[in-house]
């Protein structure tokens, strides 16, 4: 009960900071507030926008794929027209399932704000890596991307509606060869099979920011799933008597 108590406590101070912070440039925070005043969707915590705005500005990528569009759109792309008048040009490819959500990420953006974004309509398919089924656009256009930011597609399986992960950045760096960084708003099954497939150096989870982060990898760190770490627990851990818990690690 301590716990969750002061992890909630630390959510909230962090998420007062990263208020603090956005609303010192006055800009961005004016932009941000004509945003949410017009948006129906929730869309990111502080913390999340805070996040964003400065790993953009530090990391200056110049080809980001964002899985969701919304606020966040907003905010990556006024980092990037900041790189850009440091001579960091960057663009983001927003990909959206849902055409209300499509239609309205467009009308909302800020006019100074669009020559940084391609927004692109495109339904969810399965894929599937070694024991892993997920979903992802279907459409993503073939870009060197070298960051991701995952808050999308719907998470079920067109199929058979069962609960997936999402597939996106896995799909990026698999034709990668470059390093490709991410990060996932808050969706655990997607943090759980990133830190099975690229290790828990490469994928981390972070209770306090409720955000993961991934890589940087690229399609060298993907190579075929190693089972063999999966047997030796389950023969450490067997018992002889009763059920034995299998763990992928």
């Amino acid at each position: 009960m301590m716990k969750a108590w002061s992890l909630g406590k630390l959510r909230r101070v962090l998420r007062r900071m990263a208020l603090m912070k956005l609303q010192r440039n006055p800009q961005l925070w004016q932009e941000l507030t004509t945003y949410r005043q017009a948006t129906k969707s929730t869309g990111c915590s502080w913390s999340d926008l805070w996040t964003l705005y400065k790993t953009v500005r530090s990391r200056k990528p110049r080809e980001i794929l964002e899985c969701g569009p919304g606020v966040s759109t907003l905010v990556i792309s006024y980092a990037l027209m900041e790189n850009e008048r440091e001579g960091h040009p960057g663009r983001i490819t927003a990909m959206e399932e849902l055409s209300a959500y499509h239609e309205m990420a467009m009308k909302l953006h800020p006019e100074c704000l669009r020559p940084y974004v391609e927004f692109i309509l495109s339904p969810r398919v399965e894929d599937h890596y070694s024991l892993f089924r997920g979903v992802r656009y279907r459409d993503v256009p073939e870009r060197p991307y070298d960051f991701v930011f995952v808050d999308g597609p719907d998470l079920y399986a067109p199929s058979d509606g069962a609960m997936t992960f999402d597939f996106d950045y896995i799909h990026v760096v698999r034709n990668s060869e470059k390093p490709v960084y991410g990060i996932v708003d808050y969706r655990l099954s997607t943090c759980y099979v990133f830190q099975v497939i690229f290790g828990l150096d490469k994928a981390r989870f972070s209770a306090i920011h409720e955000l993961g982060f991934v890589g940087p990898c690229d399609k060298h760190d993907l190579a075929q799933l190693d089972l063999e770490p999966l047997t030796a627990v389950l023969l450490r851990n067997a018992r002889l008597l009763g059920n034995t818990e299998v763990r992928l690690r």
